[in-house]
């Protein structure tokens, strides 16, 4: 009887599962095994995630998910001698610091007469696999996307049927015993925005092929509509591949906006396997001596919502309230931190990872450095959003701002970006104190954005 693990990580499906469905059909007996190896003293909104995608997966295993807590390097060779297997199986992670794990691990394993394979499980290319003519990463999305296009996307891998399941090996869990420890009361409201389960996923995605992918475009620029997929969640812990959404999608929008934004998303983990320090480090390298202000206070303000900036408050409201900021809001909030309040990035990047639950080390590091100029094909740093003129543009009625700062829901729509020049009369009208029942902006937008000027004149002529 050969018996042989599977190692799950941010792949918790049956479908398109390369490395599950390879152990299943070369072995008698399979345990799948997931090891977990964060710090859940203070857990994050995306830990709770994972725990309710991890349940999920074990119901789907019939109960069959063996968890542990640990080192991997520890814990599996462990299980490997207490479950006698021979062979050890997972799908490829690509954030760095996990790569170099992975990759001492496997040798370690085969060292001690284990065999170990990896698949490409996460991905819609491998970050090696598209290049320039001179054998060197794209620095600039664009002409990744067109070589990624080029060189095509792998389809989807053959799901695991429940007939395999009786293959799997039961073993004792820890799972619902951690879960019920890393639980905090706020996630209470977590738990009220979202449903994680496989089937609600699947219901999500066939609704937005159905309705919204049409005019995702445009769509996905609005904050009070539902215009996006709102799938970045259940992709970041492999609750569903982008393989599989490429495919449902089918052809007609392979070139189409939202497939592009897929690609953004694999962009960001070539970003980061090519140029692994862009995680805490600048890309371009200028920005190392920029005086970051920092002010603790403002820092705090940003991130309750009580900037006095509407259009900020409201993402960082909901972002507080349900793990999730739309993604314009996204750019809104981040420009106003490290350009108006001139604030470091990271400051910003280490809020949104204990925020969001779809926090991604690859995205968000990506994401946070493109606004901030700093990064790999980022927006310039002169290129400086002003949130009263996006929330008019993106959010010309007020209803995203009216849902999330329900303070300002009285004010007509051409005051309520910017209540503090509200006139008095309608200011009366309506009962709203500017300064009292709503904070008064905390930075003022016109020399906050000259000053952020007056700093990129310092260093845009320095060597990147």
């Amino acid at each position: 009887m050969s018996k042989a693990i599977f190692w799950c990580r941010n792949d918790l499906r049956l479908r398109d599962n390369p490395g599950l469905s390879y152990a299943l059909r070369h072995h008698d007996d399979v345990a799948v095994i997931y090891i977990d190896e964060a710090d859940l003293s203070s857990p994050s909104a995306s830990d709770w995630w994972r725990f309710e995608a991890l349940t999920d997966f074990a119901e789907q295993l019939d109960g069959k998910l063996i968890y542990r807590c640990g080192n991997a390097k520890d814990v599996l060779p462990k299980l490997i001698e207490e479950l006698s297997a021979e062979a050890v199986y997972w799908n490829r992670c690509y954030e760095p610091k996990v790569m170099a794990r992975d990759s001492e691990l496997k040798q370690q394993l085969k060292d001690a007469g284990t065999s170990v394979a990896s698949f490409p499980g996460n991905l819609l290319v491998e970050p090696w696999e598209v290049l320039k003519g001179d054998e060197t990463p794209y620095r600039v999305f664009t002409p990744f996307y067109k070589a990624a296009l080029k060189h095509g996307f792998a389809e989807p891998y053959e799901n695991v049927y429940s007939s395999s399941l009786s293959k799997l090996m039961a073993a004792e869990s820890e799972l619902h015993q951690v879960k019920a420890k890393a639980q905090r009361p706020w996630m209470s409201m977590l738990a009220e925005h979202w449903s994680i389960s496989t089937q609600s996923m699947d219901q999500r995605i066939d609704g937005f092929l159905a309705q919204a992918i049409e005019g995702y475009g445009e769509l996905r620029n609005v904050p009070s509509v539902d215009g996006c997929s709102r799938l970045s969640p259940y992709l970041h812990f492999g609750q569903v591949s982008p393989r599989e959404i490429v495919a449902r999608a089918g052809a007609k929008h392979l070139t189409g906006s939202f497939i592009r934004e897929l690609a953004w998303r694999e962009f960001s983990h070539y970003v980061l396997y090519h140029w692994p320090t862009t995680e805490e480090e600048n890309m371009d390298s200028r920005f190392d001596v920029i005086p970051w202000i920092n002010n603790v206070d403002q820092i705090n303000a940003w991130q309750k919502g009580l900037t006095g900036i509407p259009m900020v408050d409201a993402g960082m409201r909901e972002l507080w309230q349900t793990g999730y900021m739309h993604n314009r809001v996204r750019m809104i909030v981040a420009s106003l931190l490290t350009k108006h309040m001139m604030v470091d990035w990271r400051e910003g990047a280490k809020w949104f990872m204990d925020t969001l639950v779809d926090a991604d080390v690859a995205q968000n590091s990506l994401s946070w450095q493109w606004t901030a100029g700093s990064g790999v094909d980022a927006a310039p740093y002169f290129r400086i959003f002003n949130p009263v003129t996006q929330g008019e543009k993106f959010d010309p009625k007020g209803d995203y701002v009216r849902r999330w700062v329900p303070e300002l829901a009285e004010l007509p729509d051409k005051w309520i970006h910017q209540p503090w020049a509200a006139p008095e009369e309608i200011c009366r009208l309506v009962k709203f104190v500017p300064g009292k029942d709503y904070p008064m902006p905390i930075v003022d937008l016109k020399s906050g954005r000259e000053r952020a000027l007056s700093v990129w004149e310092t260093i845009k002529g320095a060597a990147a």
